[in-house]
């Protein structure tokens, strides 16, 4: 497996997401369309804490068959909009 293929990758299609995109969405087809990862085998939130009165910070883990990729999103509940705080590969 090409880690340092994925995380270039990776990098490349969250700094170009459109402000209104949805990151795991978009980190699961990119990840799943590379042959290196695998087949993606699910995902779930691992992680959520209160960052003040409107903001949350959440990791969510995205499982394919050969890697796991753990995405950290911070969530604004009045504008409803989420931003890519970072992504490990494991």
């Amino acid at each position: 497996m090409n880690i340092r293929k994925i995380k270039l990758a990776l990098t490349v299609a969250l700094m170009n997401l459109d402000p209104q995109g949805n990151a795991i969405q978009l980190v699961r087809d990119l990840v799943s369309d590379l042959k290196d990862a695998g087949a993606f085998l699910g995902l779930r939130r691992v992680k959520a804490s209160t960052l003040g009165p409107s903001q949350l910070s959440e990791t969510y883990a995205l499982q394919f068959e050969h890697c796991t990729v753990a995405l950290d999103l911070v969530s604004d509940q009045h504008t409803c909009k989420r931003q890519v705080q970072g992504f490990q590969l494991m």
